[in-house]
């Protein structure tokens, strides 16, 4: 207090109390110069001292304190008191206390007639309406009084303490209200819930449940009771007991909902499977609380298709039901991995899932809001706007109806969703807009595509068994047909110089061209259904077309440039030379008849490295081919092209774009069956008006190689000889211009019809000259050529053999090539290749 204030104090006053009135500051000073004369109470001067030390013990206090004296109340009060006073103080100082606060004045005059009578008094949780500072509040004040003497030992005044529990008292009914308001909450979830058509629970962090609703008792016929802590367990199919725990400790690893499919004991004792959908709830704290969540019947639809329809009827009622109880069945809306959304007839949204935001937000890479418009949500990609504009207006106008749209998100993922639409009505008939369901559906796509390709891959392979097994079946006998008029023909040519019967010797050469045309035909379908025996090697594909060209650039005629092109670095290839020379000259024939004008056919040698994609090339089917090292041949055309349909169909035997009589459509075919069976692979690609480049595609080969096959046969190398040959054939046509042919070599025939008498001889005197040993593959009796060449080797090791056939799969060609070590000459042969054969391996 300041010394002017402190002046103002009567100088009269007991120094005690002058003391305390000092260090009480403005409150002291107003006590002190009050005008108490104008009150009942006198002077301060003449106060008795118990009123001075019920003064000062108010005064030093921090709780509002006050004192009310004489029978009116007159109010004196510490600085609390006045800061609780507000805008009442000072005008209160030293009035009764019934005039400071009328809106209390019952209770004051009750409290001064008990206390003045000698009366304590004490209220707790005391409720009172105060005006303070202008302003009527509820106020909660714990209330002490305690009667004061006077100096004549009775009641004079009542010593008042009050603390403002307001604060507490608010704490409290805001606790009670949250327990109302959860009880009620409580209620309504159970009332509603037990009305619910599926299983919802509840369950604490320990996994003992502590809510099923009437559904769980119709279902599995347990009460809930006996569901109740862990007697839920009993009915769970102890096989899927593990992958229920795992799915939901990761569901709360991840604080994420959770969906799992699993078997579920029904009232009947039988096992059915249910999808149950479950949130995991935490406190604010982080906590992990347990799970709440619903269970369903899927049995049905595992089986069939009808019961996923079934299943979208139930998701499409549950969106009917969160709609009008929205906050209540939100979590277990929002826990399903189908996309829901929900628009109104403006196109706004009024509901859309979790899961559904999501992949939105993957898609257009915004996260949808509740009354956002959807045209706003999918400004960005106007294309794909404009599409499911068209969807919403269709089942906004009472339509309902399934598609599948493609839909590719920002970093150009392409997926297909299955999207059912139906139009939302209320309860009582009345339209609300209309819903969605998404399903994302590309997995399924793809493994039908893939179930596709794999039954177009079997058609093909059906059809070249089919094939394989025609040509397979003639194959043996036509060529021994044809060994015998080609054998005769050729004889007749020899026999019918051209000068002296020009007629007859032009009916046999036109003769011996049709018998080798139908050998080709022959052997290209054995080529195309891969049963033609291949005798792989090291092969210089530079080398080989180099020697090729002379017979091109005639094939080709004049109108046709010739352009070959090899890289310097080019690995050698694992081929049959012969079969690639066929290959080629059939590309270079297609090239040229599809330039009739005339262009260029460009030859071009590569290495090649497919991986596991570029492997699947064009064929009949797409067909898989090893990944791996590769020899590549493009054979390049500037001609007319073909068009997608035409290509599509470019190997299947017998097609062809040619005129009647100028192709059999087998080219390409055997091109393609040669390829697979040697290990490679054929791509093709064309386009009309721009010309076609077909690719062969020939396994490298890994190993030394050698110049051997490379150079050309020595010039003037005999043919004739004078060794003794054991020719063993079941056909006695083919077996009589086989010997013949030999004895006019010059050699000495020995000759046996099946294998039994072949081992005769081997076993008779004669044996000891016989130098080679020619047979049949495929004899009668039981014994194979091949049987009979083991067992002849057993007598002399030393013995070469040269097999004949038309046709012998699995005897000495396994795996489309031939047996190592076995030397063959393929019907029908001519006299020439059949002298050079016997004569080479003679000689070898």
């Amino acid at each position: 207090m300041t010394a002017m204030a402190q002046d103002l104090i009567p100088a009269d006053l007991p120094a005690g109390f002058a003391a305390i009135l000092a260090r009480s500051g403005d409150m002291g000073r107003r006590i002190a110069t009050h005008d108490w004369a104008a009150t009942p109470l006198g002077p301060i001067v003449s106060w008795p001292q118990s009123r001075l030390t019920a003064i000062s013990i108010i005064l030093s206090s921090s709780i509002p304190m006050s004192t009310l004296w004489g029978p009116n109340g007159i109010l004196i009060y510490n600085t609390a008191y006045a800061d609780f006073a507000g805008t009442r103080h000072p005008a209160i100082l030293g009035h009764p206390v019934t005039e400071a606060w009328p809106e209390t004045r019952l209770f004051n005059e009750q409290v001064l007639a008990a206390g003045l009578s000698g009366r304590a008094l004490a209220y707790r949780d005391q409720a009172m309406t105060l005006e303070r500072n202008g302003v009527a509040q509820q106020h909660w004040f714990d209330l002490d009084y305690i009667p004061l003497s006077g100096e004549d030992g009775q009641p004079a005044g009542i010593l008042a303490t009050m603390l403002d529990c307001s604060a507490r008292m608010r704490d409290r009914q805001e606790r009670e209200n949250a327990v109302a308001a959860a009880r009620e909450s409580e209620v309504r979830f159970r009332n509603v819930a037990d009305q619910a058509p599926v299983i919802i629970w509840v369950s604490q962090a320990d996994g003992r449940c502590i809510y099923f609703n009437h559904a769980w008792t119709a279902y599995t016929g347990l009460s809930p009771e006996r569901g109740l802590g862990f007697g839920w367990i009993d009915v769970l199919h102890p096989e899927d007991r593990q992958l229920f725990e795992r799915t939901v400790r990761r569901a709360v690893a991840d604080q994420q909902p959770c969906t799992l499919e699993f078997r579920l004991r029904r009232g009947d004792d039988r096992y059915r499977w249910v999808m149950i959908s479950a949130l995991p709830r935490f406190d604010e704290d982080g906590s992990y609380l347990g799970m709440v969540g619903s269970i369903i019947d899927i049995d049905e639809r595992r089986q069939s298709e009808e019961t996923l329809r079934d299943v979208n009827a139930v998701l499409e009622r549950r969106v009917a039901e969160a709609l009008a109880e929205r906050k209540l069945f939100a979590d277990i809306i929002d826990s399903t991995g189908t996309l829901v959304q929900v628009l109104s007839f403006d196109h706004r949204y009024l509901a859309i899932n979790r899961a559904a935001a999501d992949d939105f937000e993957r898609v257009f890479g915004i996260r949808p809001q509740i009354g956002q418009l959807k045209s706003d949500a999918m400004a960005g990609r106007p294309e794909i706007l404009s599409v499911m504009r068209g969807y919403w207006t269709r089942t906004l106008a009472g339509e309902d109806f399934s598609v599948i749209q493609a839909l590719e998100d920002l970093h150009g993922e392409r997926r297909h969703y299955e999207l059912r639409f139906s139009p939302l009505i209320a309860a009582d008939g009345t339209p609300l807009g209309a819903y969605q369901f998404a399903t994302d559906v590309s997995d399924r796509l793809t493994a039908q595509e893939r179930l596709a390709e794999m039954e177009a891959q079997l058609r093909q392979s059906q059809k070249m068994e089919a094939v394989g097994q025609l040509t397979g079946g003639i194959a043996h006998d036509f060529n021994n047909l044809l060994q015998v008029v080609v054998g005769n023909l050729e004889l007749l040519e020899r026999l019918l110089p051209a000068d002296e019967q020009p007629r007859a010797h032009r009916a046999a050469v036109n003769a011996m061209t049709g018998a080798k045309r139908a050998a080709t035909l022959t052997q290209r379908l054995l080529a195309f259904s891969r049963r033609q025996p291949l005798a792989p090697q090291a092969v210089h594909i530079a080398r080989l077309v180099d020697g090729l060209s002379e017979l091109l650039t005639r094939t080709l005629g004049e109108q046709v440039t010739l352009d070959i092109d090899c890289r310097p670095d080019l690995w050698p290839a694992e081929a049959d030379p012969n079969q690639l020379e066929s290959a080629i000259l059939n590309l270079a024939v297609n090239a040229r008849d599809a330039m009739p004008l005339g262009g260029t056919l460009s030859i071009t040698m590569r290495n090649a490295r497919l991986d596991g994609q570029a492997a699947m090339v064009a064929g009949p089917v797409p067909y898989p081919t090893d990944p791996g090292d590769y020899v590549a041949i493009d054979v390049s055309d500037t001609g007319i092209g073909m068009d997608r349909a035409t290509l599509g169909r470019v190997f299947e035997p017998f097609f062809t774009t040619k005129e009647v009589g100028k192709g059999t459509g087998l080219g390409l075919s055997m091109v393609y069956g040669f390829a697979k069976q040697s290990g490679g692979q054929v791509q093709i690609e064309s386009h009309p008006g721009q010309g076609t480049c077909v690719s062969l595609f020939l396994p490298r080969f890994v190993g030394e190689t050698t110049d051997t096959g490379d150079a050309p046969p020595p010039a003037g190398r005999p043919d004739r000889g004078s060794e003794t040959i054991l020719v063993v054939e079941d056909d006695a046509d083919v077996r009589a211009y086989s010997t013949e042919a030999l004895r006019e070599l010059g050699y000495d025939v020995l000759e046996a019809e099946d294998g039994a008498s072949a081992l005769a001889l081997l076993e008779g005197p004669k044996a000891n000259g016989i130098a080679l040993l020619f047979s049949d593959v495929v004899l009668p009796g039981g014994m194979t050529g091949a049987d009979l060449a083991s067992a002849a080797r057993s007598l002399f090791p030393s013995l070469k053999v040269l097999f004949t056939t038309g046709y012998a799969r699995d005897v000495i060609v396994h795996g489309g090539r031939l047996d190592a070590g076995v030397a063959l000459i393929t019907k029908p042969f001519d006299f020439a290749d059949l002298a050079a054969r016997i004569r080479a391996m003679l000689d070898g």
